[in-house]
C-alpha cells in the first residue's frame, strides 16, 4: 500500500469520526510528533548508551526476554 493510499484512507476515516477521545489523543500524537526529535535531548552520555546498545544488537550480544525473566527467577510475560 503506498503512502498517498495510506493517507487518503486516514482522511476519509478522520473526516467521519466523532469520537472527541480519539480525536483528542490523535492531535496529541501529531503535536509530539511535530516536536523536536526527543533523541536531540539527551545527554551525550545516554547517545552513547544507545549506540553501544544497537552495536551489541550488530554484534549479536543479545538475550532474549525469555531469558532475563528466567535469570530473575519469573515467567516471561504474555
Amino acid at each position: 500500500m503506498s503512502a498517498e493510499t495510506m493517507k487518503l484512507g486516514l482522511i476519509q476515516w478522520l473526516t467521519q469520526m466523532n469520537d472527541k477521545g480519539l480525536l483528542a489523543s490523535l492531535l496529541q500524537f501529531k503535536k509530539a510528533n511535530e516536536a523536536a526529535d526527543w533523541y536531540d535531548t539527551l545527554s551525550q552520555e545516554q547517545q552513547a548508551a544507545i549506540a553501544e546498545g544497537e552495536a551489541d544488537i550488530v554484534a549479536g550480544r543479545v538475550r532474549s526476554s525469555t531469558e532475563v525473566w528466567r535469570k530473575y527467577g519469573r515467567s516471561p510475560k504474555g
